[in-house]
C-alpha cells in the first residue's frame, strides 16, 4: 500500500445514493429504482415475510407499518431518517427520505443512502481517538512521579552546590537539568488537563479573586523565563478587579499566553492590559511579533496546533487549546486581535459573576 494515501473512506466508496419511484396506495409497486437502489432492494421491495430486521437511529425497532415502503405506500413525506437493517447478506445504515412526486398517477419517490462504510469508519475513528485519548492519561499519570523524583533530586544536589562559585560548570548543569525537568512536568500537565477537557472532567474551584493579582503572580512564575529570552513584560491596570473565578486556573491562562508571547513574539516587550466593562472583566496579552495569520485565528485554539512553523523548540501544541477551554468553562471568551503596529493581542473576556452558584460544584 502506497503510505501516502488516505485511509479515510472516499465519498464515492463510502456513500451510495438509491432512488426509488413508486406508486402510492394499497396496489403500490415499484416503477423505477437506479442501479444503487437495486443493490439494497431489501428496504423497498416485499420480501414475503422475508424483510430484514430494521431500527431507527436509537436502536428502537419498526415494526411493519413503520418502515420506508408502508410510510411511502400511504403517501406519507418523511426524511432523512437514520435505519439500521440486519439482512442475510449483513448489517446496513441506509439514510431515508421520501416525498410526494406530483404526476397523473400519485408517486413516492424514496430516496436511501447507504452509509455503513463511513458509519464503521466514524466507530473506528471514535474508538482510536478513545485509545489514544486513554494511552495519553495514563502516560501522563505515569510521568508524573519520576519527574517529581528527579525534581527533588535536582534541588538536593543544587543545596549542597558551594555557594561561593567554585562549582560554575555544576551549577549550570544543574540549573539547565532543572529547566529541563520543569518543562517536562508542564508537558505532563498538559496532557492531563487536555485528557480532563476531553472527557469533561475539568473542574473549576470558583472564589472571589483579585485579577490584578492573578496577572501578578503569572508574571512573576514567568519571570526567569522573560529575563532569559531578554523581553520586559509590563502590566497595565488602573485597579484591581475582583471576580467570582478559578484563581490557578486562570493564572494558568494567563502564564500560557504569557509564554506563548515570549516564544512567538520575536524578543518584543509584552503588554499585559487589564480593564473592566460593565459586568465583564477584559485581560489583553499583546506581543510585538509577526502576529497571526487571519486564516488562523481560530486554527491556533485547537488541540496539536502551532502558531509558527519556523518556531524550533519542540511543543506539542497544546497550551493555546487549553487556554480557550478554561476560559469557556467561566463562560467567557478568547479571540486574536491585529493591534495597530503589529504583533498580536490575545483578548480574554472573563463575566465577573458567575450564572449560578451551583457551577462550582459541577464537573466540567
Amino acid at each position: 500500500m502506497n503510505p501516502h494515501l488516505s485511509t479515510e473512506p472516499k465519498a464515492a466508496d463510502a456513500i451510495q445514493a438509491g432512488l426509488v419511484l413508486m406508486t402510492v396506495g394499497r396496489g403500490g409497486r415499484v416503477i423505477f429504482a437506479n442501479p444503487s437502489a437495486r443493490k439494497i432492494s431489501f428496504a423497498y421491495e416485499d420480501l414475503d415475510g422475508h424483510t430484514p430486521q430494521v431500527t431507527d437511529a436509537d436502536g428502537k425497532p419498526l415494526g411493519p407499518d413503520e418502515r420506508p415502503r408502508s410510510r411511502a405506500l400511504r403517501g406519507e413525506s418523511f426524511g432523512p431518517l437514520l435505519t439500521h437493517w440486519k439482512t442475510r447478506e449483513g448489517d446496513f445504515a441506509l439514510l431515508v427520505r421520501c416525498d410526494a412526486v406530483d404526476h397523473e398517477d400519485k408517486l413516492a419517490a424514496l430516496t436511501f443512502i447507504d452509509v455503513t462504510a463511513f458509519q464503521r469508519w466514524t466507530a473506528d475513528t471514535r474508538a482510536a481517538l478513545a485509545a489514544r485519548d486513554e494511552f495519553l492519561s495514563i502516560a501522563a499519570h505515569e510521568l508524573r512521579s519520576p519527574l517529581n523524583a528527579l525534581l527533588l533530586t535536582i534541588h538536593r544536589i543544587k543545596l549542597r552546590i558551594p555557594p561561593d562559585g567554585s562549582l560554575p560548570e555544576l551549577d549550570r548543569l544543574v540549573d539547565m537539568s532543572e529547566r529541563q525537568i520543569d518543562r517536562l512536568t508542564s508537558l505532563v500537565q498538559n496532557l492531563l488537563d487536555v485528557t480532563r477537557i476531553r472527557a469533561h472532567r475539568l473542574e473549576l474551584d470558583f472564589e472571589p479573586k483579585d485579577l490584578l493579582q492573578i496577572v501578578r503572580d503569572a508574571a512573576e512564575a514567568i519571570a526567569e523565563h522573560a529575563r532569559t529570552a531578554g523581553t520586559p513584560v509590563q502590566i497595565v491596570a488602573s485597579e484591581p478587579i475582583f471576580g467570582l473565578w478559578d484563581g490557578a486556573r486562570i493564572e494558568q491562562v494567563v502564564q500560557n499566553l504569557l509564554t506563548n508571547a515570549l516564544k512567538y513574539g520575536g524578543g518584543g516587550p509584552v503588554e499585559v492590559s487589564l480593564a473592566r466593562e460593565g459586568t465583564t472583566a477584559r485581560l489583553t496579552v499583546r506581543d510585538h511579533g509577526p502576529g497571526v495569520a487571519a486564516e488562523n485565528r481560530d486554527r491556533v485554539f485547537e488541540p496539536f496546533q502551532r502558531i509558527a512553523s519556523t518556531y524550533k523548540a519542540q511543543s506539542l501544541g497544546l497550551g493555546l487549546y487549553i487556554v480557550r477551554e478554561i476560559v469557556q468553562a467561566h463562560g467567557g471568551s478568547i479571540v486574536i486581535e491585529p493591534p495597530d503596529g503589529g504583533g498580536a493581542a490575545f483578548v480574554v473576556r472573563l463575566p465577573i459573576e458567575q450564572q449560578t452558584s451551583e457551577t462550582a460544584a459541577k464537573p466540567l
